[in-house]
């Protein structure tokens, strides 16, 4: 049979039309005239066998007055001859199911705005007026031509870039509307009329859908489709272009999420905490809150971008409500609960506690070193609805901005870097009535006194006694009815066993310092209930101990309460009055040592107490972070090295919070002038922990901040500062900023030279180490570079370390020269020698650069053998950025033997120690390893994903002549991937 252009297939019909049957059926040919036919469409089925047989209707498309023919032709073979097989036009087109299902997959996807708008109305007719039984040939004939008229549209538009689409063609369009819009007032006003006069009007009507063919007939014409209507096979070209796409896409879709989940972004808010902040309370039930909780709900389901502000005093169950709003069934429906987020805020001393409070909180899996940016790469990790509750915000916002190595830093901007993301909601309790930032549109909802019924519902529920006594409405009046000094009230009834009058005596008689007069001065009563009952003011260790909680954003454990607490004579006791007044919460998790802390909004309202805040608490905390810090000093070899970076894992939001609190004007008020060389010290010891364990500059900078203002001798602040240049140079390197790092480290030598002590030598000598190993990133000669490794020598020849060290790195400059025999030689004795002074992780450093000369060398049983001597050191002393150094070698090894598998294995027990190091260059080397080995492995897919997160690190990088290398060679090898040829560019081996 003749295509004649429809590209029909052997059975008459389109592919996705077929359908098998067993059963054999005769066709016949039928006259209109006949008995009364039901719906059936132009293409119907009969079978013969295991072959189909296509009946079909013919109409012409250009006649739409005219009659259908009664004649019914049957197709199982080509037609014999003298036979005329039907012309495409006498395939007319129905609008049937499968049309209307693939013209909506499109709506909103055309690229011109009208054409949208127009598919739209095309479906609601073929959808709407379908059903006109008495006009039932003349409604399918309409319902045919709008939707051969939508397939040319759509198969005309789609693939094409709104720009390209000509005038003539939208103005055609824009009158196909208009057409579109006029026959949808025509039959509904026949499809409005009673069943009688739509026979009695049958033929008016019939001449109104007559007209209404014939405007469409005209835009036909217009649309300039002169050839004929290929409805057909333009319906299957689309749909299967869509079926396609979504085959191609499942398929990839499903090899990513079951492949390289390791090198993959990994579950964004995965990561794990020794210490967490405060856990989001349970749910309590609520009274009188209901209509507000289900309106903040409904806001967060529905609206677009919601940012909802809960404001109000303290007391007044903000915090309450939110969490009863997070839990809410309609909210867990759109947010799934890894994607809801509790944020106590009460803790933030500066933006960038703030957004270590959210890292936190959010459980920021990723780690460049830049919190803000690793906070939003996470949010925006997947395109899933996620809520965000920021918990006293007031706190967070009254906090100065910082200037950061970024810029300036401020709440408000972080907080509209949040609500630049679409996906992301926000709900924050504050006590004010604005919330801040003037780009974000805020849904406010204040929040005032439960009614006096609920109060008393709130109250007996903990204290039922309390249900007859005259004196509990009177109570719950001067309480202002606020939900939270309500609870405290009735729990210190229980606790105390005193009478509400009595209570109610001595809550008249309190005083307060209100923040912000009538409702702040209501919560602040309600914590002076228990704040200054007679349990804690008659218990001078329990007011010492809730002062320095209210201090630990993050609380602290039983074992280091020594170091926090010890000027507090009775621990335990104090432990227990606070616990009984609920003005502190109690965690154990497993076998581990409890944990205690003081809730936010006591916590706030401590810091607002002179009694709790006063200089001398603030003195003694800080003195305790900085003996604490000490106490845990210690570098990679030391016995107690991994014990110490654990307990500082512990601590470290608390110290953060502290040292980073630290100013000029605070050392004075503190009284601590003349020990500002004990917090000096504290910053050094941190800042080194930040080091081998998650690098930060901030301690850093802050050190160098406050050191030239104190009082401590020009020597002495020399010194702090030139041992800070020598640390932070040692950051700069890891982060990539190679000319930072260089200019640091040679001001750090400058000044070590200045100071002149056989200690700040051998400190100018152990710089010099590190920024030779700069210059070698730099790809600076290497006769220089040895010039500069030789005054080391000479600086750090009364170190008998450091000698070692130094001779380490001279045989490191010899493989740099590619004199390799030279180097084994030099690196054998300074092996000897560290291994001799007991340096286990020196002499890990330096089996390292033995195995790449026995690489260079080509000795791969060596360089092996070296390479896992180097790892097993590492690991025994804990030393991680070694362990992670080790592993790559090993995994460098395993590529040159053409073990791929063996080298993947490798660098997957790598990358979680890179990526919580951050340095840049180490996680490039590993991904670029790693996309190679995949590409040996024949699987491209994961080869292309490790090249494109290689190249992305390295670009990340300042650029050298060796950074703009390994980014080519990435690039490269993509590319090549791309074309199919595996011949790839190594990476760096030796």
């Amino acid at each position: 049979m003749a295509s004649d252009g429809n590209d029909l297939n052997d059975a008459g019909c389109f592919p996705w039309m077929r359908r098998r049957s067993s059963s054999s059926t005769a066709v016949t040919n039928s006259n209109k005239s006949s008995a009364k036919r039901s719906k059936q469409p132009i293409f119907s089925r009969k079978s013969s066998g295991d072959k189909e047989i296509i009946i079909s209707r013919p109409k012409e498309l250009n006649s739409p007055g005219a009659a259908s023919t009664s004649k019914y032709s049957a197709s199982l073979e080509p037609t014999s001859a003298g036979v005329e097989p039907p012309s495409t036009g006498a395939y007319a087109f129905e609008a049937g199911k499968q049309t209307i299902e693939v013209l909506q997959r499109f709506a909103n996807m055309l690229p011109v705005p009208c054409a949208n708008e127009v598919l739209e109305v095309a479906l609601l007719l073929m959808t709407t007026y379908e059903d006109v039984t008495v006009l039932e040939e003349q409604v399918k004939d309409l319902n045919n031509r709008i939707g051969s008229l939508m397939l040319v549209m759509v198969d005309g538009l789609t693939g094409k870039e709104a720009t390209t689409i000509s005038p003539d063609v939208v103005r055609d369009i824009e009158k196909l509307g208009g057409d579109l819009r006029a026959t949808q007032k025509d039959l509904a006003k026949i499809t409005s009329q009673s069943r009688w006069l739509l026979v009695f009007f049958k033929s008016a009507n019939r001449a109104t859908v007559d007209a209404c063919l014939g405007r469409l007939n005209d835009a036909l014409q217009s649309f300039n489709v002169s050839r004929a209507i290929r409805d057909g096979n333009m319906l299957f070209e689309i749909q299967t272009r869509l079926e396609t796409v979504n085959e191609v896409t499942g398929k990839m879709a499903e090899k990513v999420d079951k492949m390289y989940s390791w090198l993959l972004d990994k579950d964004a808010h995965g990561a794990q905490s020794n210490l967490v902040l405060e856990e989001m309370p349970i749910p309590v039930h609520l009274y009188g809150r209901d209509g507000v909780i289900s309106n903040i709900a409904k806001i967060l389901t529905t609206k677009t971008r919601p940012r909802v502000g809960i404001l109000g005093a303290g007391g007044m169950g903000k915090t309450s409500v939110a969490v009863a709003v997070m839990e809410n069934e309609m909210v867990g429906k759109k947010y799934q609960a890894s994607h809801r987020f509790w944020v106590p805020c009460v803790g933030v001393t500066s933006p960038i506690t703030f957004l270590q409070i959210l890292s936190k909180s959010f459980r920021v899996n990723q780690d460049t070193g830049e919190l803000l940016k690793d906070i939003l790469y996470t949010l925006k990790s997947t395109q899933e609805p996620r809520l965000v509750l920021l918990d006293n915000l007031e706190t967070a916002m009254s906090v100065s901005e910082t200037v950061t190595d970024g810029g300036r830093l401020s709440t408000e901007g972080i907080i509209n870097q949040f609500a630049s993301v679409p996906h992301v909601a926000i709900l924050v309790t504050v006590r004010s009535n604005a919330l801040p930032s003037d780009t974000i549109s805020w849904d406010l909802v204040p929040l005032e006194g439960v009614a006096r019924e609920d109060a008393r519902a709130i109250f007996t529920s903990i204290c039922p006694t309390a249900a007859d006594h005259p004196s509990l409405d009177a109570l719950l009046e001067v309480l202002g009815y606020m939900p939270y000094a309500v609870t405290l009230m009735a729990k210190q009834a229980v606790h105390s066993f005193a009478q509400l009058d009595t209570l109610l005596e001595e809550w008249k008689k309190s005083g307060t310092n209100s923040l912000s007069r009538d409702l702040k001065e209501k919560m602040n009563r309600s914590i002076e209930l228990s704040v200054e009952s007679k349990a804690i003011s008659g218990d001078s260790d329990a007011q010492c101990l809730l002062a320095i909680l209210g201090q630990l954003p993050s609380g602290t454990n039983l074992r280091h309460l020594k170091w926090w607490a010890n000027r507090v004579e009775h621990v335990m006791s104090a432990i227990g009055t606070l616990n009984n007044t609920a003005l502190i919460i109690q965690r154990r998790e497993g076998a581990s040592s409890p944990t205690f802390f003081v809730l936010p909004v006591v916590q706030s309202y401590l810091h607002e107490q002179p009694l709790y805040n006063s200089s001398m608490t603030r003195r003694v905390v800080l003195e305790a972070c900085c003996s604490f810090v000490l106490d845990h000093k210690s570098s990679p070899g030391d016995p107690n090295f991994k014990a110490h970076l654990e307990e500082l894992d512990i601590e470290k939001t608390n110290i953060q919070a502290i040292l980073h609190g630290v100013k000029a004007e605070t050392l004075t008020e503190l009284g601590l002038a003349e020990s500002i060389c004990n917090v000096f010290d504290a910053m050094l010891a941190f800042a080194w922990y930040q080091f081998w364990t998650k690098r930060s500059s901030e301690t850093l900078i802050r050190l160098l901040e406050l050191a030239p203002s104190s009082n401590i001798g020009e020597e002495s602040i020399l010194r702090y500062i030139s041992q800070a240049h020598a640390c932070l140079g040692r950051v700069y390197l890891e982060f990539g900023r190679y000319s930072d790092a260089c200019e640091t480290l040679e001001v750090a030598r400058r000044e070590f030279h200045e100071l002149g002590t056989p200690t700040d030598r051998i400190r100018a000598g152990d710089s010099a180490l590190y920024l030779a190993d700069t210059w070698c990133v730099q790809g600076r000669p290497g006769r220089e570079i040895e010039r500069l490794v030789r005054q080391a020598q000479e600086e750090l020849s009364d170190d008998p370390k450091g000698s070692a060290r130094a001779l380490m790195q001279l045989g490191d400059n010899y493989w740099y020269r590619e004199n390799y025999a030279d180097a084994l030689e030099i690196l054998g004795r300074a092996k000897e020698s560290l291994i001799t002074l007991g340096c286990t992780a020196e002499v890990a450093e330096c089996l390292i650069c033995i195995a790449r000369c026995h690489a260079k060398q080509g000795d791969l049983e060596e360089w092996l053998k070296t390479g896992k001597e180097a790892l097993r050191l590492s690991k025994l002393v804990g030393k991680d950025e070694k362990t992670a150094d080790a592993l790559q070698m090993i995994s460098r090894c395993y590529i040159r033997m053409g073990k791929y598998d063996d080298a993947l294995v490798t660098l997957k027990e790598a990358a979680p120690i890179s990526e919580k190091l951050g340095g840049l260059l180490p996680i490039a080397h590993l991904l670029e390893l790693s996309g190679y080995a995949y590409a040996r492995n024949d699987d491209l897919l994961g080869a292309k994903i490790a090249y494109e997160a290689a190249k992305k690190k390295y670009d990340e990088m300042e650029e050298t002549n060796q950074i703009r290398k390994e980014s080519s060679r990435c690039e490269e090898n993509l590319q090549k991937i791309e074309e199919g040829d595996m011949e790839l560019e190594v990476p760096m081996l030796y």
